[in-house]
């Protein structure tokens, strides 16, 4: 039979084998496993002699592992699966010399599925069972043992194996488990705490003073297993003088140091009480130990060493915080001890040894934060440290030397892993400012204020990454100090002198625009947006900078990345400071006019039969998503009010509605062949005019505006309706058009109401799932800017509405992420309706028209009151409910008996085996069900608790309550009563 299994294993391995034969083999195998004496079948397969192949014995010891999991076994079963493991484990690694070879010929995949077979039996009888489970492997250490040892290397090195095994299945930490599981867990380590870990200790403690030159990768595993048994153990039966000698010993060892430093790392983050670990870390006295370590050629140790700092800095930082105050001194002496390893490791050229010490600067920072908070100050040495931190800081945040802004891919990586840790080494650099704002202004106005002046004396000379740096600690130096920047400081409202931050900005406008590098270029201009306000006190600076803008540096720039990202820094500059443009209108329009020709792309391979080229995100590529930025600015600008009289509304509108009529016409003269590129472009520019009245000023709330744009905006209205109307098949039209009608809500306030109906209907008729999620807060956004004047329209629109929402939520998900996208159409119709009873709009729905649909809608909205699988939306519709009680009483809601509903669902929701009181999300769901009470009590009175004692045994079950409930629900405040129903 074994040779069966041995055959079919093979068969089922083969890559070449026939597909028949191969499920047949697979099918057998399979049998193997669920035959009640499979598992014997493929013990004795695996222990035989002459030897299965390796994947059958592998195979064998799976299904070993299956009954050893699954507790199928009774106990002379598992006594005769010991048995039989022991005996092969005495002749394999134990009794077995071949030639003097010291290690088995298993392989070494196979070693370890056989470790962790035996740990599935050990779990399952130690130490019931099998309580002297140590002390036979490690009698088994001694015995046989060849070229002159003291111990058998082939059966400690199983047994090593068996540890790290034990450690997996038993003590490790991160690996979840069941309740029994984690019990069971803990009394095995209980045990073996008593009886066998002082073993253990020993054993360890010869295998590494035995194996640290004769076998490294013995004595390797070894330090691994004392780095893993350390958090649960006597942390004695390690540190003692002999032990951490040894330790101390095999860090100079090339080949183990690197493995020691772990093992002491995990010895110094042991979990003990404050004070205890305090005097650990004395004993192990590690910074002298490191401060006599070779660390200057192998950066893997170096790394290694780090982390020690690291572990030991914020364990020592952590019993600070805990420790009392007469204690601290003590503890902060130590952790001066480590500040020189600090400051050298993160000042490593290698950045991975830099970044294992961010703990320990991000938990010293917190200490020195609290120190000064509680005497006021930093002593003379803690403020030394904290200013060569913030220079070491400010080094790791220069590109090194062979790294270049854009390089190729090969190095884009890189440039990502030191972007990445840029962002980290930001938060301790704004920490530093928190902790010495004197200090921290004092040297970044130096860093910069030196690296501009020598960019004034070496012009382009100047290495790109110096000045990238300069500009960088600038940008984020106004992220440090936050709240309202201060560029200058006035007496008699005279300018007397530039603050730090001012001379700074403006000893960059003065020199940095002209370097001739992008990553210079994307740095300057992304400062000025940042620190736009700086013109609003030095206007003179404005032109200069504009200039710079609207060139070959910024707008113009042949480096996309460049180009595309100052369209939008320009637009958020000039949107800032509108009110100081009006000078440089018409300069600025002139500059960027050819940047506003609007060129639709698509490519060749965009168009086929298999795949839609006019999606809403390829309708936004080729730098059309921040080519809208140009627009908006142009709106900005040509709204400025002391220039509308200069303004030509024709001369900025009419181009693009001519060009919206050019495509229109080329569109309808073959309305069955329309060229995508066509709807592209007709896409884009009617983007483009939304984008411009996005610029606008708002009108006021229900006003009819009276400003010199309403003419050719209405016309702007009429048009994109147009295209609307032959177009609406198409979604990125549909998108558009939606888009623009958005801004032009906004400034035309009511004169847009006449329109509002012909594009309500267009969008709706063609519209799919994710666009009515967009569109039901658009039309909410419409019923609250101009309520009431739109009832008239939303009367007749809302059940159609309605009808098009349930289209949809009453048909089956085509897949996740329609049943996702399903989900956010819930969520919008419900906050739809809420919306629309919020602002005063709850007469569309009891209307004459709408009022005989009422009784459908609230249906749905109890529906999702009561549907536990989304409790966000449950929230929604019990404010619906609130609210609707609150709007009509039982005016309304007594149709088909919606009332009673409403009031069983209060209470049948809570009581649910799967709603969750402790959640956070259904507390708020408890608090509308309590207010939904509270209103019915008002409402209804003595009739109410009447009805509530007839079907309180119904819903609850326990009357006893009953007399507590009704007291608690008619004496107590709203917020009192919501804390008591939770």
């Amino acid at each position: 039979m074994d040779e069966q299994i041995e055959q079919a294993v093979a068969i089922a391995l083969s890559p070449s084998s026939d597909q028949i034969l191969k499920s047949q083999a697979m099918n057998f195998c399979e049998q193997v496993k669920a035959s009640p004496d499979g598992w014997q079948l493929c013990l004795l397969l695996f222990v035989r002699f002459p030897k299965s192949s390796p994947e059958a014995r592998l195979f064998a010891l799976q299904v070993v592992d299956e009954v050893l999991k699954n507790g199928s076994l009774d106990t002379p079963q598992f006594l005769q699966i010991r048995s039989t493991l022991m005996e092969f484990v005495k002749r394999e690694y134990v009794l077995e010399e071949v030639n003097g070879v010291e290690f088995s010929s298993e392989p070494q995949y196979l070693k370890n599925k056989f470790s962790h077979t035996l740990t599935l039996l050990f779990v399952q009888l130690y130490p019931s069972l099998w309580p002297n489970f140590f002390d036979e492997f490690l009698a088994l250490l001694q015995i046989n043992a060849i070229n002159g040892s003291k111990t058998n290397v082939r059966t400690i090195d199983i047994f090593l194996r068996i540890l790290l095994s034990i450690d997996e299945e038993v003590a490790n930490l991160s690996v979840p488990r069941k309740k029994e599981d984690a019990q069971r867990n803990t009394a095995i380590k209980d045990f073996m705490r008593r009886n066998d870990v002082q073993k253990l200790a020993t054993a360890w403690y010869d295998i590494l003073k035995d194996y640290c030159t004769r076998n490294q990768d013995v004595a390797e595993m070894c330090l691994k297993i004392v780095g893993l048994y350390i958090s649960w153990i006597d942390i004695s039966l390690i540190v003692n003088e002999s032990f951490i000698t040894l330790l101390y010993q095999l860090l100079v060892e090339i080949r183990l140091r690197i493995a020691a430093c772990e093992c002491l790392a995990e010895i110094v983050c042991k979990g003990m009480k404050p004070l205890d670990k305090f005097e650990l870390i004395q004993v192990l006295n590690l910074a002298d130990v490191m401060r006599r370590l070779d660390l200057s050629d192998d950066i893997d140790f170096v790394e290694q060493v780090a982390k020690l700092t690291n572990a030991l800095g914020v364990e020592l930082c952590k019993i600070w915080e805990e420790v009392d105050s007469e204690t601290k001194p003590a503890v902060y002496v130590q952790i001066e001890l480590l500040l020189p390893f600090l400051l050298k490791f993160l000042a490593d050229e290698y950045d991975d040894t830099s970044c294992a010490v961010f703990s320990f600067v991000s938990a010293l920072q917190t200490v020195l934060k609290k120190q000064k908070s509680c005497s006021g100050a930093l002593t003379g040495s803690q403020r030394e440290f904290l200013d060569s931190l913030l220079k070491v800081v400010v080094l790791k945040m220069k590109y090194d030397d062979e790294t270049d802004w854009g390089g190729t891919d090969d190095g884009a990586e890189d440039v990502a892993e030191f972007l990445e840790m840029r962002k980290s080494l930001k938060s301790f650099f704004e920490a530093i400012y928190h902790i010495d704002s004197q200090l921290f202004t004092t040297y970044i106005r130096l860093a910069v204020i030196s690296t501009l002046d020598n960019y004034a004396k070496l012009g382009n000379a100047l290495d790109w990454r110096e000045l990238e740096l300069a500009l960088h600690l600038l940008h984020l130096y106004g992220e440090a100090i936050k709240g309202k920047v201060q560029f200058v400081e006035k007496h008699n409202n005279e300018i007397t002198v530039y603050t730090p931050l001012g001379e700074m900005v403006n000893q960059m406008i003065q020199y940095v625009s002209k370097y001739a590098h992008p990553a210079i270029t994307l740095n300057f201009f992304e400062n000025i947006s940042r620190y736009s306000q700086f013109f609003e006190v030095q206007p003179d600076c404005i032109p200069p900078v504009l200039e710079a803008f609207v060139d070959i540096r910024g707008l113009h720039n042949p480096n996309t990345t460049i180009r595309y990202r100052s369209w939008y820094l320009f637009h958020r500059f000039i949107k800032l400071l509108k009110l100081k443009m009006d000078k440089y209108v018409n300069t600025v329009l002139g500059s960027i006019q050819d940047l506003l020709i609007i060129q639709a792309i698509l490519d060749s391979s965009d168009i086929s039969a298999d795949s839609n080229p006019l999606t809403k995100d390829k309708a936004m590529e080729s730098g059309f998503s921040e080519q809208i930025f140009l627009f908006e600015t142009v709106g900005t600008l040509i709204t400025i009010e002391t220039i509308l009289t200069l303004i030509s509304w024709q001369a900025i509108f009419n181009p693009l509605m001519e060009e919206i009529q050019r495509y229109m016409q080329i569109c309808t003269e073959s309305p069955e062949h329309i060229d995508p590129r066509s709807v592209l472009q007709l896409h884009h520019l009617i983007m483009a005019v939304g984008s411009i009245v996005k610029g606008f000023p708002e009108s006021p709330k229900g006003s009819h505006p009276i400003i010199p744009w309403v003419g050719i905006l209405k016309q702007a209205t009429e048009i994109v309706l147009a295209v609307l109307k032959i177009l609406n098949r198409y979604e990125i039209i549909r998108d558009a058009a939606r888009y623009t009608f958005a801004r032009l809500v906004s400034v035309l306030g009511t004169e847009i109401l006449p329109y509002l109906p012909l594009l309500i209907n267009e969008l709706l008729t063609e519209c799919g799932i994710s666009e009515l999620v967009d569109f039901l807060p658009f039309i909410g956004l419409l019923a609250h800017k101009f309520k009431p004047s739109i009832f008239n329209i939303l009367n007749e629109l809302i059940i159609p509405l309605i009808d098009k929402v349930f289209q949809f939520l009453n048909q089956a998900p085509s897949g996740t992420d329609e049943a996702l996208l399903l989900i956010d159409l819930r969520k919008a119709y419900l906050n739809f309706i809420l919306g629309l009873l919020n602002n005063e709009m709850d007469a569309v729905f009891v209307s004459e028209l709408n009022q005989p649909r009422l009784e459908s809608i609230l249906r749905s909205v109890i529906h999702y009151a009561s549907d536990l699988s989304d409790i966000p939306s449950m929230k929604i519709a019990f404010s619906i409910l609130s609210k609707a009680l609150t709007l009509w009483g039982d005016q309304y809601l007594a149709i088909g008996a919606l009332y009673e509903h409403i009031l069983r669902i209060c209470f049948e929701v809570p009581f649910k085996p799967s709603f969750n009181v402790n959640d956070g999300q259904s507390l708020t769901v408890l608090n509308e069900i309590s207010k939904i009470l509270k209103i019915m009590l008002s409402q209804k009175g003595d009739d109410f608790l009447e009805y509530l004692r007839n079907v309180w045994t119904v819903w609850l079950l326990q009357p006893d309550l009953l007399d507590d409930f009704l007291r608690t629900l008619q004496q107590l405040e709203l917020k009192a009563f919501q804390k008591y129903f939770q």
